[in-house]
């Protein structure tokens, strides 16, 4: 064993204790002790090949190389997706917004915002007043957008952004109005010129607004 070889084994020896330290933090993640399995047979495939293990011993760091990259990549992705859960299909339904947002040019984000105020992402929510679905749909307003079936989540969520888009236009652009008005009916915001003296409307403006970081907003 010649000088690099010895220095080279001394980094794998640091290595190795650095991944069997990671893999003990991580435990709570599927698939650490797999990992950790492969680390350790990681550790002695690079002592092989620092050794003179050869081509065998080459390909299987390779391979291992890849497993854990593998691996690492699908905890990362675990780690990051499992406090969602903002409904029984969050991925879905974050699809559907942005598909809604394209298709009629509203930020996914106020959609995103209005849903989870109107119904907490629950498309099988009614309201005491009769409201359904996703973005609380009145029977009247369903039925003027073309929604046949208002707890159907695609249904709901296109007639509740085109609706809300017709809200945006008429009001300008102006994001509180139009919360306003879909809260609380455009002619209640066309009477009082601006958010109607109602605690349940500016609330509902409030939490909407504050959740797309403006805090500071103006009617």
């Amino acid at each position: 064993m010649n000088m690099a070889q010895i220095i080279l084994l001394f980094q794998l020896q640091q290595m190795n204790g650095s991944w069997q330290t990671t893999q003990t933090d991580k435990n709570d993640l599927s698939g650490a002790g797999e990992s950790g399995s492969s680390n350790s047979l990681l550790f002695a495939t690079l002592l092989k090949a620092a050794l003179g293990g050869g081509g065998d011993a080459s390909q299987g760091l390779t391979g291992l190389m890849q497993g854990m990259s593998g691996m690492s990549s699908v905890n990362s992705y675990k780690a990051l997706r499992a406090p969602e859960g903002k409904a029984e299909n969050a991925g879905s339904l974050e699809h559907l917004i942005y598909s809604m947002a394209q298709k009629y040019g509203v930020d996914p984000n106020l959609i995103q915002q209005v849903v989870k105020a109107e119904s907490g992402f629950n498309s099988k929510a009614t309201s005491p007043a009769g409201a359904m679905g996703l973005m609380q749909l009145m029977p009247g307003t369903a039925a003027s957008y073309g929604v046949k079936n208002p707890y159907d989540p695609t249904q709901n969520l296109d007639g509740g952004t085109h609706f809300l888009k017709d809200l945006l236009n008429r009001f300008e652009g102006n994001i509180p109005l139009s919360l306003a008005a879909y809260n609380a009916g455009p002619g209640a915001v066309d009477k009082y010129n601006g958010v109607p003296p109602y605690k349940e409307t500016q609330a509902y403006v409030q939490k909407i607004m504050a959740g797309l970081n403006q805090n500071d907003w103006r009617a």
